[in-house]
Order: structure tokens, then sequence, then C-alpha cells
């Protein structure tokens, strides 16, 4: 049987990280077709935000100096503004008076102060100010959120429903993104049947594909379709020819040191260079990566492991990490966490460790609890975690009240 070194998980981080090149292609999409989707040159914004000085509140504009030294000052009203009516801003007002003004209106150039409703007493077009404000008080002053010739969005950002608000107000309709990338995933395995076909003769319903279609959706790229192939070499040849017009290719099973485990054997057959042959993480060791060059491009391949949480985890672990570097972008990736483990924990001092298991929020700090997990093919136990805690390689035993790392999935 053949002996395979295995790669630290830092490392194979490392070599996702540098042997990458970040594409470049860029198209545009509508806004409410840009969340999820990654930005594909700076935008700098074309005038301030706010354009004017702006009310921030209801209430009455006027010029601090003439309340400053008085106590429960007096102002005659003259006028008023009302948001989105040009030319209000223009009203010329003497010492003692003050205009009207309704949230979003331009105050008026003469003034540089906004006192709100709930302090003045207002009686036959006399306001009284029951408190003084401090000096330019609820004014959003022109330019003070963004100004003209200011970087807005930038290149790499990852596009949030949050970031919409700002695109619409730069006046974008439409928002250069990074285009998709196109993930294809072949599933091997004489065992293998689509998730409607009965199960019988050993046979097992191929769940992986519709898992890692979900994922490759999730992260908002193109998931590709390559087929279910048997256990042997020339199908899985053809399978991989058609997926070098793609980005990535994600090949489930096959990857192990087995009889039928063909990935490894097929791929130095297109003189890939395998750069990863086992990644010291459970689950996911049997996991090679590699790339084939197919017209100057960089094809990226990775070998999993078929067994569901295996699968899971090598896409959301370094298959994700690898999509980032591709796009020039961060928060795809899950966020680490600190966490406080509920119960005890034991296993070999061989690799890193990724277990599903409950996060929760305790009092003022996050808790994990156990999920019962039978290994790496207890899809079951997977979708009733909502997160992994890590067991870092070196470490036999975690005690309850021991603080890991966790994130969500």
């Amino acid at each position: 049987m053949e002996k395979r070194e295995m790669t630290e998980f830092d490392e194979v981080m490392d070599i996702l990280k540098n042997k990458s090149a970040e594409i470049e292609s860029v198209e545009e999409v509508g806004l409410l077709d840009a969340v999820g989707r990654v930005i594909g040159r700076d935008i700098i914004s074309d005038y301030d935000f706010p354009p004017f000085n702006r009310s921030a509140m209801d209430g009455f504009a006027f010029r601090y100096e003439d309340v400053e030294a008085t106590e429960n000052p007096v102002l005659k009203v003259k006028g008023s503004v009302l948001a989105g009516h040009p030319g209000d801003e223009d009203v010329k007002l003497k010492a003692g008076e003050c205009v009207r003004i309704m949230t979003g209106g331009s105050v008026p150039k003469f003034c540089d102060t906004v006192a709100e409703f709930e302090i003045c007493e207002e009686k036959n077009g006399v306001v009284k100010l029951l408190k003084i404000p401090k000096k330019f008080a609820n004014i959003a002053i022109k330019g003070e959120d963004l100004k003209k010739g200011e970087l807005a969005l930038k290149k790499g950002q990852l596009i949030e429903p949050k970031t919409i608000n700002l695109a619409g107000s730069l006046g974008l309709k439409k928002i250069p993104v990074k285009r998709k990338l196109k993930i294809g995933v072949i599933s091997t395995g004489d065992e293998l049947v689509d998730v409607d076909e009965e199960i019988k003769d050993g046979k097992i319903r191929n769940s992986s594909k519709y898992s890692l279609g979900a994922q490759i959706n999730a992260i908002h790229q193109e998931f590709v379709d390559l087929g279910m192939v048997k256990d042997n070499e020339n199908e899985i040849h053809k399978a991989i020819e058609k997926g070098l017009n793609l980005d990535i290719l994600l090949i489930t099973g096959g990857s192990s040191v087995g009889d039928k485990d063909l990935t490894l054997k097929v791929l130095n057959q297109f003189h890939a260079d395998v750069m990863v042959k086992r990644v010291a993480m459970k689950p996911g060791k049997p996991t090679v990566i590699a790339t084939i060059n197919r017209d100057g491009k960089d094809v990226w391949v990775f070998g999993m492991p078929g067994n569901p949480v295996s699968t899971f985890s090598v896409f959301r672990l370094l298959v994700t990490y690898l999509v980032e570097q591709l796009l020039g972008t961060s928060g795809l990736y899950p966020t680490v966490f600190n966490g406080t483990l509920k119960f005890n924990f034991k296993k070999k001092i061989d690799r890193m460790h990724f277990v599903p298991c409950k996060v929760k929020v305790g009092d003022g700090h996050l808790e994990i609890d156990r999920v019962r997990y039978n290994g790496s093919g207890d899809f079951t136990a997977l979708s009733k975690a909502n997160g992994f805690f890590i067991a870092p390689k070196e470490i036999e035993k975690l005690s309850e009240g021991s603080v890991v790392k966790c994130f969500f999935i």
C-alpha cells in the first residue's frame, strides 16, 4: 500500500494562498443580484455625503450666537424648510429668527444649529427653547460621511445587504463584481446512486454532490454538475477532461489508498502538479490538492474523501479559503471564536480535529455542547450541529471548562 506524506493544516493553507492567483475578470450586475458577490474595482464617490448640511431632526434651525448667552431664549419663526425642496435653504434670517425644518431638509446657510421639537414650545409664531442644544447639534455636515473623490467601495470587498444603501446612493444601478468561479463536482464510486433512487445491493445515495452544490451556491459561485462515474480510470479521466474549462474541480471519493482509489493515479496522467497528498486534519485526511495547467491556466483540483462530514469540512475549510484567494476577498471563510467546552473530549495526538457541536451563547460567552458523533460518515450529526470546535494536533485531552476555538457552520 502506498505511503503518502501528510501535510500540516497550516502548511496547506499557505500553499493555497501562495500558489493561487487572483482572477481579474469583472462583470456588472444589478443591485439586487450583487449581495454575496465581490467588488471588482475601486469605486470613487463623485459627490459629498451628505450633499448639503442636512437636518437630522424635525425642529427649528437658527444661529447659535443668538441663543448662547440667553436663558430660555425666544426666537421668531420665519418660514419653513421641507426635505426635497430646493431653494428653501436660501431663506435669510435676522438676529433672533429661526426656521421650522423637517428631517432631511437643507439647513439654511445662516444657521448652524437645530433644536428638536421636543425641547421647544411654539406659540403664535414664536419659539421658546426649554433647553439650549450644543452648537451644530442635529446637523449632518456636508461631506462628513463621505467626500467627493474619496474611496467609497473597495475592490475585493464582499457585498452585503448593508452595502447596497451606499451603492444606490452613489447612483449605481449596477455594480462591477468579480465573475463567479465555476466549480465542478465529480462524484466517483461504484456504490453511488442518485438521491431519489432506491437503495439496494450495497448502494448509497450521493448526498455529497448536493451538499457541495449547496455550499457552492451559498458562497455565490457557480456549481457545475459533472455527474457520477464508476471507479474506473477511463471514466474518471473523461470527467476531469470535461471539467478543465472550469476554475476548481472537486472529486468526491477515490482519494485514499484503497484498490479503487484512483484519483491520484488519474491526476498523474494529466501531469498535474500535486501539492498535497494527505492533510493532517480529521475529518478530511485523504485529501489530494493539485493543479492541472490547461492552455496556460491552472485548474485547481481537490480529491476529497467520500464521507459526507469529510466532504463538508474540506469544502468549508480549504476550498472556501481558495475561493477567497482567487477572488481577492475575505469574509467567506468562517470566523473563529473562543468557546467553553461543556464536556470532556479525548483524541489521538496525530492531527487537528474539527468536531461537530452545538454552539450557544451562555452567560456572556459561547458554550460548546456535545453532538453525538460517530465519525465522518455521520451526516445526521452534521445536520444537528451548528458549528465545529477545533482540537489542536498536540492536545490529547480537553476537559470540561477548557477554552477552545470554534466556528459556526
